[in-house]
């Protein structure tokens, strides 16, 4: 007993895809009507290779009409379609992005930013902001020689003003509040 598999999706040979493909991209611009003489005029021209084509989509058991099938998929599939080359200029952009510079924290301050709010985290009134706030206060030293250490390490070449430094301290302490509160964390 011979079973063949139905097919239901029939597609174009590469070769005509190719063909359709040029011709879209160089008629992207076209009005419809301008599209469809031109269409006309390749259809004359490479009317051996699509007639092939019909051929060979009748056979596998296509019931539509292959010429409309072709066209469609040519003014409003491949005119679309990027080409290799502007997928590569594309990936070039891409790569050309400059990455951003990321001063890191020194651990001792990420530990005792993490000390400070497993303790805090307890009270019942406690807010990010107020814990900060707190924070500051009581760490002034190991925050003063961490800003030290920010500004004589800084090799990004990016101005680091107090507003800045501030500014990092603080998000990197709410992100650390932001991280020990998903986690659960009660003890280090």
């Amino acid at each position: 007993m011979e079973t063949t598999s139905k097919i239901f999706r029939f597609k174009l040979s590469d070769d005509i895809l190719l063909l359709i493909t040029q011709f879209a991209k160089m008629h992207q611009y076209d009005d419809r009507h301008m599209y469809k003489d031109a269409w006309q005029i390749w259809e004359k021209e490479h009317e051996e290779l699509v007639e092939r084509e019909v051929s060979r989509l009748k056979l596998l058991g296509y019931k539509s009409d292959v010429m409309d099938k072709m066209f469609k998929a040519g003014r409003y599939y491949f005119r679309e379609k990027k080409t290799n080359n502007e997928d590569i200029k594309k990936e070039d952009k891409k790569d050309q992005k400059k990455k951003r510079d990321y001063t890191v924290m020194d651990p001792e301050v990420i530990q005792a930013m993490d000390k400070h709010l497993i303790t805090i985290m307890k009270q019942p009134k406690f807010k990010p902001a107020n814990g900060y706030a707190q924070f500051c206060e009581e760490q002034i030293d190991l925050l003063k020689r961490e800003i030290i250490r920010l500004t004589q390490n800084n090799i990004s070449g990016a101005i680091l003003t107090k507003e800045k430094l501030a500014e990092k301290i603080k998000k990197t302490y709410k992100n650390r509040y932001y991280i020990l509160s998903q986690q659960g964390c009660t003890s280090i």
